[in-house]
């Protein structure tokens, strides 16, 4: 985007074909095309000015159907909230919109993110195979919708939420990063609660570069959430602390161990 090698518009169209082309997978249960069409508009006159939001202005991500979205539906994967819109975006999906993101959609999750295999929501599971008479791969859980969103290629960062290993599992299922941040780093305001003490939003990428991109704009002291840390943040610290930690080969970066 920044190389002008593709345009908002073109990417965001990319990532809603593919939502269309991998519908089997159910990893969505809104497709938010509308207002990721207007978002990248408006994406797409800051990028002809060069006057970008932020680092992720005109990136395509996608949200697990327990954050609040103003104006999208948000079930948490239940009966009991189908046809619920919020009022209001969750603090951590706002912060991403204010940097200039496009919401692709919701992802699918297991009912009220109460499981870990993403097979127990009523818009059904994340199968990976076509044909439901062959076995399938699990996708982990509960934010299996949101990995499979990443792994597909219909959006490029995605948020989740982790009350036990909820991001991590689906991550390393899908073969994706998966960032599990200390309760009160982020805040979880907007939230939909399994474990109000526990609950803490998650960050999916493909990169350990990505993962520590997004949560540079998401941490922080949050005046709706009175739990998070009251201190700024900069998790580029903690992450360049690394590098005598990290281990090469010759496709990059295979572990590392984050010094706090």
């Amino acid at each position: 985007l920044k190389q002008g090698q593709i345009t908002p518009t073109e990417l965001c169209q990319k990532c809603l074909s593919l939502i269309k082309k991998t519908k089997f997978l159910n990893a969505y249960i809104t497709v938010s095309e509308e207002e990721a069409f207007k978002q990248t508009e408006e994406s797409e006159k800051r990028s002809k000015n060069e006057q970008p939001l932020g680092d992720l202005d005109g990136i395509p991500i996608a949200v697990k159907d327990n954050f609040s979205t103003s104006g999208i539906e948000t079930a948490c994967a239940s009966n009991m909230l189908k046809g619920y819109i919020p009022p209001h975006n969750a603090t951590v999906v706002q912060k991403l919109l204010d940097q200039g993101a496009l919401l692709m959609g919701k992802t699918n999750v297991d009912e009220f993110a109460m499981g870990s295999g993403s097979t127990d929501g009523v818009f059904g599971p994340n199968p990976h195979s076509k044909n439901e008479d062959l076995d399938w791969l699990i996708t982990g859980g509960s934010l299996g919708g949101t990995a499979v969103a990443m792994s597909a290629f219909t959006c490029y960062v995605a948020l989740g939420s982790a009350t036990g290993g909820w991001t991590r599992n689906p991550a390393a299922h899908c073969g994706l990063v998966g960032f599990k941040p200390s309760y009160g780093l982020v805040s979880h305001h907007g939230l939909i609660p399994l474990v109000n003490l526990m609950d803490v939003p998650g960050i999916l990428t493909r990169c350990v570069d990505d993962a520590a991109l997004v949560l540079s704009v998401l941490a922080g002291h949050d005046i709706n959430d009175c739990a998070t840390v009251q201190d700024p943040i900069n998790p580029f610290i903690w992450f360049g602390r690394c590098e005598q930690t990290m281990y090469r080969n010759s496709k990059g970066i295979s572990c590392a161990r984050i010094i706090k």
